[in-house]
């Protein structure tokens, strides 16, 4: 069976690595699927974000990654995926992707999605809060990968 993980991944977390490796194990096949979202501002441009992803996609042999832009469905169909992956740290997280969820299945029935709850060493970890942490000069190493960090600090100089 084959699963995408879609996401702008801006910056890829030790949460985002956690439901990769998780969904690795359940499917033959993982894509991750970094969004072009033109309504959501990044601070990483889009090669960034796939180095960053192809970094971590390369310690498993099922895992690939590529850029999508348009609906996460359409990809989807594109891509023989038969299961959406979403990550859930917390109650807002879930409502707002079971939302996403509603809609993809009412567009494409035959698409499922699947949750996986974060594990607690990880259910304060965003993107959003990360990327705080790059603007004010603070040490983010605890929130990102010993690899994605060296790579960010290429990236940022």
């Amino acid at each position: 069976m084959n699963a995408m993980y879609p996401g702008t991944f801006d910056p890829l977390t030790l949460g985002h690595e956690e439901i990769i490796n998780r969904a690795a194990k359940l499917f033959d096949n993982l894509l991750v699927a970094v969004a072009v979202n033109s309504s959501k501002p990044t601070m990483f441009n889009i090669q960034d974000r796939l180095r960053l992803v192809e970094i971590v996609s390369s310690r498993y042999p099922n895992v690939t990654f590529s850029s999508y832009e348009g609906l996460t469905i359409d990809f989807a169909n594109t891509n023989n995926i038969n299961v959406i992956v979403r990550g859930a740290r917390n109650s807002t997280d879930f409502n707002y992707e079971s939302q996403i969820s509603q809609m993809n299945n009412t567009m494409d029935s035959a698409l499922e999605s699947i949750f996986f709850i974060a594990t607690d060493p990880f259910k304060s970890i965003t993107s959003s809060l990360v990327r705080q942490v790059i603007d004010l000069n603070g040490d983010y190493s605890k929130f990102i990968s010993k690899d994605v960090a060296n790579h960010l600090v290429k990236i940022n100089g």
